[in-house]
């Protein structure tokens, strides 16, 4: 067992560099529970494992703690409780009845549990379940690389969701703003490490807090349930106003100090229009690239440059570049070649993902004399009409450029001009097209009409997809990640002031739990015994002996309380057996077809039973024994 131990600690410290930490401790501990059973020898060594492994059972919850996990979580909380009725009764029972008992025993504590989650009072910061720890490599990346964005395409995985407190905005309207890149590498853009040391600075911060008041009125309002995340960049919906997390940018981003363990949520609100300019903005770095232009694409610039002459003028006919000229949208971009891979995508490829559009866009612009920049985040998302809110996953990851033109940032989106089906309607709609080969296709309308509002067999199965990913977002915000802000809302739902919010705790835990105590209690009170119509029958034959002053013992069989009864009327003697033989028979000989005939019989007789009170001198020791 010693060398046992050492060797398979030995393996936990190389599989996970050391045994500290979330999942090297769990394994260690999983190691421990499997040694202390192999030297387990009394009930009370198995005792010991049973409850090790209640606490393994509750560690899963450090890793996932979703519907399903929970349903697991229960199944093994069941099947531990009834190994603890087997190992702990002196007596043999079966499996089945072991997990009978234990089920009941679950099943009992479960309202006291659920009241007590639900209305014991929360310290702030929330109970939420830890996730693990390990990098999040479906995050944005600091970097945007030519046909890296591409790879999330096929990521369905849900990034974070967003509940409205009006209508959803329109899809084309929906651009969530994560990370803006001011520096370009070979056709490569990057977050400024020396634009995110300024953002450090509180005045900053403090400069924008006192324009937003000054901003317009018109505003959307949301929530943001954020799924675990290793980046300090939160999205906002363009353009935010207030945040409740994070240090807002002059450049609208948001960003965390440190990222959070684990998924999180936040409210904000956004103006949908720039509504924010530094007073003081440095446009001769937006206008700097490292690349230089070729000979074809200064042409290219030479040439738009003669069309337009203001900022404006020139952003536009960069988009009607892209607009007018047989460029495509794909899923699957081709890699660009290493030495002038814009000109490459320019004038060989002609085909991209978005960060592909808003790259060459954006170099263009700046080539052109237009200060610019690339905006990295998400765009539109899938509104679940069962639950009210919008689903973004890392599949809607996008890409788009922003011109400062006449003082103030314009967005431009090069990828609406080559495939307006990826704005106006989702990434959903436009991989329903990919995947059925229909993008581009004459038939696409079509095939998007049907995904867009789907029939038949097509639409259960929407609102089964749907149905559960509610039920997913009502179990994440009302149990995962309940904490002080939900347990409010509750109570403002169940008709309570926030103010008096403690006070109001404190009078529903009370009354809760005293009304689930006085259940569990009156369980216990004796309830009637609920009698065929057979024993209310000779019950009523014992009754009429009663009032004349015969009564039936508890303990007495039918037979021995006919031969006392036939004592004290012997000439009822025959009456008095027909009475007690019918309902014997009836009561325990086989069924038989007349059955519902002789208790006819039986109660005929005993309605015409007639008996007299008996002397007080003639009456036994017995005779006026009461029953319970």
């Amino acid at each position: 067992m010693m060398i046992l131990a050492i060797i398979s600690l030995g393996l936990i410290i190389i599989s996970y560099g050391g045994w500290n930490g979330q999942t090297a401790g769990i394994s260690f501990l999983v190691l421990l529970v499997s040694l202390k059973f192999l030297e387990s020898k009394t009930v009370r060594d198995y005792f010991v494992v049973c409850v090790i492994l209640y606490f393994l059972t509750a560690s899963s919850f450090l890793f996932n703690s979703s519907l399903a996990n929970i349903a697991l979580v229960i199944a093994y909380t069941i099947t531990i409780t009834a190994l603890l009725f087997k190992i702990t009764n002196p007596a043999k029972i079966s499996l089945w009845s072991a997990v009978k008992s234990a089920s009941g025993l679950i099943l009992k504590a479960l309202p006291l549990a659920v009241f007590l989650f639900f209305f014991f009072p929360r310290l702030q910061g929330g109970f939420g379940f830890i996730p693990s720890l390990d990098k999040n490599t479906n995050a944005l990346d600091n970097a945007l690389v030519a046909g890296e964005m591409a790879n999330s395409a096929f990521n369905n995985e849900l990034a974070f969701t967003a509940k409205f407190s009006g209508a959803i905005p329109s899809n084309s309207r929906l651009y969530w703003r994560a990370k803006v890149m001011t520096e370009e590498v070979d056709f490569t853009w990057l977050v400024s490490q020396k634009e995110v040391s300024k953002w450090q600075n509180l005045s900053a911060s403090r400069e924008i807090r006192n324009q937003s008041k000054l901003a317009p009125v018109g505003q959307t309002e949301y929530e943001i349930t954020h799924e675990y995340s290793t980046d300090i960049f939160v999205p906002y919906l363009d353009y935010v106003k207030t945040n409740e997390l994070g240090l807002l940018n002059y450049d609208y981003s948001v960003f965390i100090k440190r990222p959070k363990g684990r998924a999180f949520r936040y409210k904000g609100t956004s103006s949908l229009k720039p509504w924010f300019t530094p007073q003081a903005l440095n446009t001769d770095s937006l206008l700097v690239t490292k690349s230089q232009p070729t000979a074809r694409t200064q042409a290219l610039i030479s040439s738009i440059r003669q069309s337009a002459n203001t900022p404006r003028q020139i952003a536009n006919a960069v988009y009607s570049h892209f607009a007018n000229n047989p460029y495509n949208y794909s899923l699957t971009p081709p890699v660009l070649e290493d030495i002038a891979p814009l000109d490459d995508f320019l004038f060989n490829t002609r085909t991209g993902y978005c960060e592909h559009y808003a790259s060459a866009f954006t170099t263009l612009l700046r080539w052109a004399g237009v200060p610019a920049r690339v905006v990295t985040g998400y765009q539109g998302g899938a509104i679940n009409q069962k639950g009210g809110f919008l689903e973004v996953r890392y599949s809607d990851a996008h890409a788009w450029s922003e011109a400062y033109i006449d003082g103030n940032w314009v967005r431009y989106d090069p990828t609406a001009a080559i495939s307006p089906e990826r704005i106006e309607y989702g990434m959903g709609a436009l991989r329903e097209l990919w995947e059925n080969d229909l993008l581009g296709d004459n038939a696409s309308g079509r095939a998007l009409s049907n995904f867009l509002n789907p029939t038949g067999t097509a639409r259960i199965w929407r609102n089964v997809l749907e149905t559960w990913s509610n039920a997913k977002y009502q179990w994440k915000k009302w149990v995962i990640d309940y904490d002080s802000d939900t347990q409010q809302e509750l109570l403002g739902k169940l008709g309570f002031s926030a103010k008096n919010g403690l006070y109001s705790i404190v009078v529903i835990l009370s009354i809760g739990v005293i009304a689930i105590l006085l259940l569990y209690f009156w369980q216990l009170v004796p309830k009637p015994i609920k009698r065929s119509n057979l024993q209310k029958t000779y019950l009523a034959f014992t009754t009429k002996t009663k009032k004349t002053g015969v009564i039936r013992n508890k303990s007495e069989t039918p037979n021995e309380f006919a031969r006392r009864l036939i004592q004290a009327y012997p000439a009822k003697e025959a009456e008095i057996k027909q009475i007690t033989n019918l309902y014997q028979e009836l009561c325990y000989g086989q069924k038989s077809l007349d059955a519902e005939a002789k208790l006819q019989q039986l109660k005929s007789t005993i309605r015409s039973l007639r008996l007299r009170k008996t002397h007080p001198s003639k009456k036994s020791d017995t005779l006026y024994e009461k029953t319970a």
